[in-house]
């Protein structure tokens, strides 16, 4: 019942009046309250000015001379009783003003005891409220909040540093209370008759506004189902008119409506075709008509409702624009490839139709940024082959040419040739073993090789066995640390084998005489951790990112002095990944020294 539009009408008009009168008779109340608050305070105000708190505090220390003294002696003593019926007199004398009645009365307590000496209605006992206890402890002290059952003052009366009397005036707030209930009650009985007025002025209301809405939906229904004639214009000056024209002014479009969504499916359906990247579209002048979120993230943008085709395709260095599409090319597709931030782009373009004519523009945006890469890469590598290969290659040519052109050559100046010919035929040599050994990894041949048995830790024990030698001839220092038992793996053994040996190598060659290296082996959970750490030359932390790039040396001139190609940590990565599905981090601090760890999976 209560979802229909005339109830709601009802309820909120109810709601409405009934909020409307609880708030001005809310108000009404808190003004009473405020009131008698405001006349308590400003009763006080009157009353105890500067004089009559200097005669208070006059009563309260009056001293007297016994007139029966018969000794020649003058006694000069206080009377308390003396003092509280002068003090008395003077609250008295100003009753009037402090409205003084059985619910407002005032009391003289005594200010070392707080007990009661005299009080207006007889009462012998009160209560430790904060403004007693303040007058007690020497301070004037008045409370009238709202908020509070009462309202009281007190004022303390001093005898040196003492307080001797402490003046209390309290009001019980009952009048306030009796007027507030009989408001509060007279509030209710009106709510109650407001209640039951502004139900039947509300449903009137109400009722006047849906009944013709009501004719209006089943005229709807009707137009819905293609009764055109359904509604008739109407020369009203309300709401409800100017949509029952609205509806027949909606009618006689529905036809061009219609024929108007054929077209805009077609541009749907093209735009489906392309959604695995991103799509903008463009009608006839220009101007953006659709656009999906990967054009945003791909063309790095928040915003594309502003863009307009010339001016964005000319931004973005792509070198086209709507009449080259249009008139140059009005059947075919355009590809064009840009460079956006760190992104390469590929944009298509292609005209779409609608209603046998040229609509628009389609763009379609593919993130060709992996494949610009890997061609990069593929581009580099046969670069740094080439480098590698020539290098080597011209020193033997030029050293055959030198030996050729020199047939009287002498014996140790021959041999001295003929040397280094040969050491640059091994490196070349080395380059191409390297290069098919990433070959077969990248091709996963290694997978082709049987399974071996392989003893970690016998085989760390007879690679630094067999390395020392070299070591000691640097006066390096090469230890085995096994940390713990390693358990028997099975896998490529020569390939594993070949990865520590290139990295112990390494080690030796990057550390100076009389350096340390380090190898341990330990089992970690479920790992096998492998680290060989050393004191050397170390690797800049700008450099660190790309020590496993093929061909990359840190220090190339020092490189191709030890004979390294720039392939052995390429080859680690890959033969570790490839064949244990292990890694191979490094950490390394430049001038203090290297550190290497690879971690192998256990197989449970």
């Amino acid at each position: 019942m209560f979802k229909s539009i005339r109830w709601k009408i009802t309820v909120i008009f109810v709601l409405l009046v009934l909020a409307t009168e609880l708030f001005i008779g809310g108000f009404n109340i808190l003004g009473v309250m405020k009131h008698y608050h405001d006349d308590f305070s400003n009763s006080i105000n009157e009353v105890f000015t500067e004089d009559i708190k200097n005669d208070l505090l006059a009563a309260a220390n009056e001293i007297s001379i016994p007139a029966e003294s018969t000794d020649t002696s003058i006694v000069i003593e206080e009377n308390s009783q003396s003092n509280i019926n002068l003090i008395n007199n003077i609250l008295s004398s100003h009753s009037g003003k402090l409205e003084i009645t059985s619910s407002r009365y005032y009391n003289i307590v005594d200010g070392s005891s707080g007990e009661i000496l005299f009080s207006s209605n007889g009462s012998t006992t009160t209560d430790a409220t904060p403004s007693l206890m303040n007058a007690l402890n020497g301070t004037e002290s008045k409370e009238t909040k709202l908020t509070q059952s009462y309202m009281d003052y007190a004022f303390p009366l001093h005898n040196g540093d003492a307080v001797k009397y402490v003046i209390y005036i309290k009001d019980t707030c009952q009048m306030q209370n009796s007027v507030t209930h009989s408001m509060v009650t007279i509030l209710l009985i009106l709510l109650l008759v407001s209640l039951i007025i502004s139900s039947i002025a509300g449903s009137i209301i109400s009722k006047s506004i849906t009944d013709p809405i009501k004719q209006l939906s089943v005229q709807a229904k009707k137009l819905a189902a293609g009764d055109i004639n359904a509604l008739q214009k109407s020369d009203s000056n309300d709401e409800i008119a100017d949509l029952t024209n609205s509806l027949i002014n909606l009618a006689h479009t529905r036809k061009q409506s219609s024929d108007q969504a054929k077209g805009e499916k077609i541009k749907v359906e093209t735009i489906l075709q392309n959604m695995n990247d991103g799509i903008i579209a463009f009608d006839l002048k220009g101007n953006l008509i659709h656009f999906n979120r990967e054009a945003k993230k791909l063309l790095n943008r928040q915003y594309l409702d502003d863009i307009r085709f010339d001016r964005f395709f000319k931004e973005i260095n792509a070198n086209i624009t709507l009449g080259d599409l249009l008139y140059m090319n009005p059947d075919g597709s355009v590809e064009r490839e840009i460079k956006l931030a760190n992104q390469y782009l590929r944009l298509n373009f292609a005209p779409f139709k609608a209603d046998n004519k040229v609509g628009g523009i389609i763009v379609v945006i593919h993130d060709v940024t992996k494949q610009e890469k890997l061609e990069q890469s593929r581009r580099d590598f046969v670069a740094n082959v080439s480098h590698e290969l020539r290098t080597p290659l011209t020193t033997i040519k030029s050293y055959s040419e030198t030996l050729a052109d020199m047939p009287d050559v002498d014996r140790e100046l021959q041999v001295r040739f003929l040397d280094v010919i040969a050491s640059e035929s091994d490196r070349m040599a080395r380059i191409i073993s390297d290069l098919l050994t990433l070959s077969e990894l990248d091709e996963n041949q290694t997978f082709t090789k049987p399974p071996e048995p392989i003893d970690i830790r016998q085989m760390l024990e007879s690679i630094v066995e067999r390395m020392s030698l070299t070591a000691k001839k640097k006066n390096q220092t090469l230890t085995y640390h096994p940390i713990n038992e390693v358990p028997v793996i099975s896998g490529d053994h020569d390939g594993l084998e070949r990865v520590i040996i290139n990295i112990v190598s390494n080690a030796m060659k990057y550390t100076r005489e009389g350096g340390t290296i380090e190898v341990y082996s330990s089992k970690v959970y479920n790992d096998i951790c492998i680290k060989v750490a050393d004191n050397g030359i170390g690797i800049q932390e700008d450099k660190l990112p790309h020590i496993f790039d093929r061909f990359y040396r840190v220090d190339k001139a020092r490189s191709r002095d030890t004979g390294g190609t720039g392939l052995g940590l390429a080859i680690a990565k890959q033969t570790l990944e490839s064949s244990f599905n292990g890694k191979i981090k490094i950490s390394s601090e430049f001038h203090k020294g290297t550190e290497v760890t690879i971690t192998i999976p256990v197989s449970e």
